[in-house]
């Protein structure tokens, strides 16, 4: 294990479901009798304030840091020395961040739900998004992973997301395009 805390990237809507990540965390917390941070990197906006009204409410800021904006080269470093990036979700339109995070060789852990079971396959430690306590046991679990198992898991999940990249993405939709203009100008 590469660091004491757990991280999540992205915003701070309401859907995004952190109230029962940190709910999550002071859970574990108080359960284990030890100091395993969740470190959250979003962009200072309305919701942010919200969140950190919550922390507050749950007397959860010894153990939730919001960071803001955070640049390329500390996302890859946050990444990289995570126990694990968390992703709890209610609702996703893909997930990029937990392709990112795999990219940078990070666990993921992801709510059970069907696009991230579509998108992230069996490369994800996935949990009930509505239950605080499942997403705690599987951080737990991730705390607890035996070193191999983990490496292999890792090694497995950064072979994956080889699979996407930008280059594809464009390629694919120049040729959607190309189709549709084909069928519109009869061709």
């Amino acid at each position: 294990m590469k660091a004491e805390y757990f991280v999540y990237v992205g915003n701070a809507y309401p859907h995004k479901n952190l109230v029962r990540l940190i709910q999550a965390i002071v859970f574990m917390n108080k359960k284990m009798n030890t100091k395993i941070e969740l470190k959250i990197a979003s962009s200072r906006n309305v919701f942010t304030q919200r969140l950190q009204s919550e922390i507050d409410s749950q007397n959860a800021g010894k153990y939730v840091t919001l960071l803001g904006f955070v640049s390329d080269n500390e996302l890859v470093s946050l990444y990289k020395n995570t126990i694990g990036f968390v992703f709890p979700s209610l609702s996703e339109g893909f997930g990029l961040p937990g392709i990112e995070a795999m990219r940078a060789e990070t666990l993921v852990l992801a709510s059970d739900i069907p696009v991230f079971k579509e998108i992230y396959k069996d490369n994800a430690i996935y949990f009930d998004p509505l239950d605080f306590t499942s997403i705690e046991k599987a951080m737990e679990d991730v705390m607890n992973m035996d070193t191999h198992l983990r490496e292999e898991k890792i090694g497995k999940a950064k072979n994956f997301v080889k699979s996407y990249s930008w280059a594809k993405m464009a390629r694919e939709t120049l040729n959607i395009y190309e189709s549709c203009n084909s069928l519109r100008s009869g061709k």
